[in-house]
């Protein structure tokens, strides 16, 4: 090490290069890959696009929202234009939110105070292999709306509520999948903390906002502010290759519906009653609560919800790793855990032609179940007590007690 600063290079800087270095390569080998995804769904709908213009935003056309529609279009009207194709424009986009998602993760990790562990930590998200394989081989948008949500709980943690309402309103206009972080609003909210019932009218609001342009070209507006209610019956099985609680349930296809609405209202309760119990705790919501409340539901909501994707574990994949940055000795593991269980999820669709499962689905159930447990059981141990004063110090009893913050 001496040598390499007698000359002048920083070997910490020789190493982070190196890693961003590699972080680029294995995304860059796989931008050639059309999956059977992109040639389905992504590639008709821009050649869809390509043959109507902006008219093609008021039709009914593709299974995602509107804002993904308008960068699929303008990545569509840059094609012609550059030497890429639209599967690598596709993929240079998912990339560059893949960046976001490791800014804002380093940015969280370095609300502590230090910026080498910050820095440590983005690289961490950037090279998770479900990371790199989300978008710049698989060709999806994962990364897209889970970078505006780990950017909303950043904007939590600074106490400011406004834009983190933008950055939700962003998310959820782009995939449902967002909603998964949303009782993390609701927790704070009921705990008067940070959020403010003013401050959530604002995501409604950006949603509306961002169909205005697709009702414009002629889409009509209930099929905008309904995208998502029609889209929930798109998919009939209870799970679609992701670790969840029904790979132990094989329901037949008399009850399949029924066990589809029971389970989503189940998963409703357990969000409800998991955040009674924190209420009930008198939990403190500081900012390191904050980051395991966001890491827990990130893994909650979806291990309970059905019809899941493997991929819908992306923003558990970021913010596991935040988690084990703020909490180094007792959270080391949890990133490897979740990754692991997260990774061989993917490996079926992507790296095997049979499609055979190297792990059973049931044990990476276990294990994902498993990385919830222990979360949920940081986040709701309670504050060591406060110490007693010195001898002769007498408390100040007198002083008024505070009044509950408003929720508007």
């Amino acid at each position: 090490m001496t040598r390499f600063i007698a000359r002048g290079k920083n070997p910490e800087t020789l190493l982070l290069l190196a890693l961003v270095g590699l972080a680029i390569a294995i995304r860059w080998v796989g931008f050639d890959i059309a999956t059977p995804d992109f040639r389905s769904f992504v590639l008709p709908w821009s050649q869809y696009i390509a043959e109507h213009g902006f008219a093609a935003l008021g039709d009914d056309f593709a299974n995602y929202n509107v804002p993904y529609l308008y960068l699929l279009a303008g990545l569509t009207w840059l094609e012609p234009h550059v030497p890429w194709s639209i599967l690598e424009l596709v993929k240079l986009s998912s990339v560059a939110f893949d960046v976001m998602l490791a800014y804002y993760a380093a940015r969280i990790v370095g609300l502590r105070g230090n910026p080498r562990t910050a820095l440590l930590a983005g690289l961490v998200v950037l090279l998770l292999p479900t990371v790199m394989l989300n978008g710049s081989w698989w060709a999806q948008c994962d990364t897209v709306y889970s970078a505006f949500t780990v950017a909303g709980i950043y904007y939590l943690l600074r106490e400011n509520p406004w834009v983190a309402a933008v950055l939700f309103g962003v998310a959820i206009s782009i995939k449902l999948q967002a909603v998964f972080l949303f009782p993390v609003l609701f927790v704070l909210l009921l705990a008067g903390r940070i959020v403010k019932v003013r401050h959530l009218l604002v995501v409604p609001a950006i949603y509306v906002a961002l169909a205005v342009p697709a009702w414009l070209a002629g889409r009509p507006f209930s099929d905008l502010m309904l995208i998502y209610v029609h889209q929930s019956g798109q998919y009939g099985a209870l799970t679609l290759g992701s670790p969840t609680i029904y790979t132990f349930i094989h329901p037949g296809n008399a009850i399949l519906d029924s066990v589809r609405t029971a389970g989503t209202l189940f998963a409703v309760a357990a969000v409800l009653v998991f955040t009674y119990v924190l209420l009930l705790r008198k939990i403190t919501f500081d900012a390191r609560r904050i980051v395991l409340l966001a890491a827990t539901f990130s893994l909650l909501v979806p291990f309970l919800l059905p019809g899941m994707h493997e991929r819908y574990f992306m923003q558990a994949d970021a913010l596991t790793v935040i988690a084990a940055f703020w909490l180094p000795a007792q959270l080391w593991f949890l990133p490897i855990l979740e990754q692991i269980t997260s990774f061989a999820s993917y490996v079926p669709y992507l790296f095997l032609a049979n499609g055979n499962r190297p792990v059973d689905l049931r044990v990476l159930s276990v294990m994902m179940f498993a990385a919830l447990v222990i979360l949920a059981a940081h986040l709701l141990r309670r504050d060591p007590a406060p110490a007693p004063p010195p001898a002769g110090e007498v408390r100040n009893e007198s002083l008024p007690k505070q009044r509950e913050p408003a929720l508007i």
